[in-house]
């Protein structure tokens, strides 16, 4: 009774907003073009899964952070299992050419469909997975019943409930029940999730704690020649000093930009970084650094065709995949998506390369590792733009002290590498119990 209410709500009322939402971003700016088709359960040309003997494993990841982390799991057990086949699924056009970008193989990719009966019921005939194995909190009741139906064992890996949904998840535990008592394995971050899953519906003998796998697949070998490679494309000399703004959001730009500008006051040589959260805010952060007197910043993409002429302090990232590699070069890291109520992003990259954090105060998505920083003083929590730019100024002015915090974050976040491993055991586990068919 419950997933039909549900269909119902999806079919009369989250449909018609789905139209007003994806026509005119399709038909006036180009997004969703090529991922439209995959969310509506159309299959790439040559997925003839269905033809095909043997074990399969689905992965799925929403975005480019998901991916990341799900990366090395996908290489490990498909190294580990020659005789997989690998279906790779995103939720985004940006998280698929991330995959594409990271994971090598006979890996065959898709968009993940929306929920409803019609598009889930085609993708899940055609693929048929032994085992399907989703991110983070990927909870989609019709997906889930459907791959239950074909005979595939379901597992939940990375899993996390942050402090804003989980009231709303709380809220309709009834109904999310139903859903994951057919869920086989909940590989949870913390044991804080742990229990906010258990509170929700999952059977406690199918949850257990293996960690962020996100710090794995941070504390990475980037390889030796990373930031000696920066630093000649930026012109960086050793007595420099960067400070970079990472994955922020609008109004975080805004700040940013006021930041640097009063900093540049005491700082006359400061460089800053700033990478965008979403690519298509790129021009719009171009104009408000004009608008605000700091003339044109300087576009990534252009460097090794013009290099980094005389006045350009700026630069701009503008293109996926470069956000980890630049953090090597900062002195100082602002995280984005805290100073506006969006979670946080990704404060264990800057951390992989022990550089000293700033970040505000909605970091709820990496709420543990948030944690381990903050209480080892290896990270800086600010409210606004004057305490940001106190924050960068004690850093800079102190080049010892921020080289100590950014050795605390690296050396006490290094401690949790291992939960990689510790999935991808039981998510063979599960796999060599065989379908449920």
């Amino acid at each position: 009774m419950t997933r039909l209410l549900y269909n119902l709500t999806l079919h009369f009322l989250v449909a018609p907003l789905l139209v007003t939402y994806y026509g005119p971003q399709i038909l006036l700016g180009g997004k969703y073009r090529r991922s439209i088709g995959g969310k509506l359960g159309k299959l790439p040309s040559g997925l003839d899964l269905g033809l095909k003997q043997g074990p399969r494993i689905w992965f799925h990841a929403v975005s480019v952070g998901e991916v990341v982390a799900l990366a090395p799991l996908v290489e490990k057990i498909s190294a580990s299992r020659p005789d997989l086949e690998t279906v790779v699924s995103t939720g985004t056009e940006t998280g698929q050419q991330r995959a594409r970008e990271l994971i090598g193989g006979k890996v065959r990719f898709l968009y993940m469909p929306l929920d409803f009966p019609f598009s889930v019921k085609r993708v899940v005939n055609a693929v048929k997975p032994d085992l399907f194995v989703m991110t983070e909190t990927e909870i989609w009741p019709n997906l889930i019943h459907e791959l239950k139906r074909s005979g595939s064992r379901i597992a939940l890996v990375n899993g996390r409930i942050s402090d804003r949904s989980f009231p709303r998840y709380l809220k309709f535990r009834r109904f999310f029940r139903d859903t994951l008592n057919l869920v086989d394995l909940f590989s949870m971050c913390s044991d804080e999730d742990a229990s906010r899953i258990t509170r929700m519906g999952a059977g406690p003998g199918r949850v257990t704690v293996t960690g962020n796998i996100k710090i794995d697949s941070a504390f990475r070998d980037p390889g030796q020649d990373v930031q000696q490679g920066l630093r000649k494309l930026y012109d960086l000399s050793d007595s420099d000093q960067v400070i970079m703004a990472g994955s922020i959001h609008p109004i975080e730009d805004d700040i940013v930009i006021e930041s640097y500008r009063r900093l540049l006051e005491k700082y006359p040589g400061l460089i800053l970084l700033v990478a965008p959260r979403h690519l298509e805010n790129v021009k719009s952060i171009v104009k408000k650094i004009q608008n605000s007197g700091l003339g044109t910043p300087l576009i990534k993409s252009e460097l090794e065709s013009r290099g980094r002429e005389n006045g350009n302090k700026i630069i701009i990232i503008d293109r996926m995949g470069e956000l980890f590699d630049s953090y090597s070069v900062a002195s100082a890291v602002f995280v984005g998506g805290s100073l506006v109520p969006r979670g946080g992003q990704n404060i264990l990259e800057p951390a992989s390369w022990a550089k000293p954090i700033i970040f505000g105060p909605h970091m709820e998505d990496f709420r543990d590792s948030r944690d381990i920083l903050l209480r080892n003083k290896a990270a800086i929590r600010v409210e606004n733009v004057d305490e940001l730019t106190r924050s960068f100024d004690l850093l800079l002015a102190d080049r010892q002290r921020a080289q100590n915090m950014g050795e605390t974050g690296y050396n006490q976040l290094r401690k949790h590498v291992g939960s990689a491993a510790h999935t991808f055991r039981l998510v063979i586990d599960l796999l060599e119990d065989g379908p449920n068919r």
